[in-house]
């Protein structure tokens, strides 16, 4: 009986301390749960930023474009209109940018 009620004592003893085990590993779970959560959280809103300069990039370079479109367009009529001296310093300016 005595023999049996130590063993009952010492399988106690290591359910306490499994049980203690457990809920150490459950708390590390939870934090390692959390730490994903955020770190998912920061990524979308980086992600977002990404995709946000993307756009202004592309709306700038097409902007950009329209410039170098429209400064075309403008020495070809200074060409048309003023002759040869304007086509040349018009090509230096081009050239000097």
């Amino acid at each position: 009986s005595s023999q049996l009620e130590k063993e009952v004592a010492a399988l106690r003893e290591k359910i306490h301390h499994l049980d203690d085990m457990l809920k150490s590993q459950q708390r590390k779970v939870r934090q390692m749960i959390e730490q994903l959560q955020n770190s998912k959280s920061v990524i979308q809103a980086k992600d977002a930023a990404i995709q946000e300069l993307k756009e202004r990039v592309s709306y700038l370079e097409a902007e950009n474009l329209e410039m170098h479109d429209r400064i075309e367009h403008l020495i070809e009529e200074q060409v048309s209109r003023g002759g040869g001296g304007a086509r040349a310093r018009s090509k230096s300016e081009c050239a000097s940018r």
